[in-house]
């Protein structure tokens, strides 16, 4: 059989070629603008930055999305970055095809029915002032 290895029994001719990633298993470009924009959910997060420890690809994507990013955020009028008009068309239609959420008005609100809500309720109202 031979002696272990001091590396953890691998063998010492055979280095340790860096990880590949079906297409399916990379970050998506959403994920990848989600993530520099601080977008994703802590656990999202945390897949993604394990990801990216082992994929270069996506690592890179992620560099390139901040700057980007960052290139965008400060740039001013005289850098010559424009937006095409076709593209504020699109926005703007979608803004103003998104329907109105709802309204105060639209709130559905119950009176306290019994003896117990009533308490319930100014409980709670006790335990929030005395938090702040």
């Amino acid at each position: 059989m031979g002696e272990q290895q001091p590396d953890g029994g691998r063998m010492a001719g055979r280095e340790r070629r860096p990880r590949e990633f079906a297409s399916v298993e990379h970050l998506s470009p959403e994920a990848v603008a989600a993530f520099v924009d601080g977008e994703l959910t802590s656990g999202a997060a945390h897949r993604a930055r394990v990801h990216m420890v082992h994929c270069v690809e996506c690592r890179d994507e992620v560099d390139q999305q901040r700057r980007a990013a960052e290139r965008l955020r400060t740039c001013t009028e005289n850098d010559g970055i424009r937006v095409p008009s076709s593209l504020m068309e699109r926005l703007t239609s979608i803004a103003q095809s998104c329907p109105a959420g709802p309204g105060i008005e639209d709130t559905v609100y119950s009176p306290p029915e019994t003896l117990l809500d009533k308490v319930d309720i100014l409980y709670r109202a006790v335990r929030r002032s005395r938090g702040r």
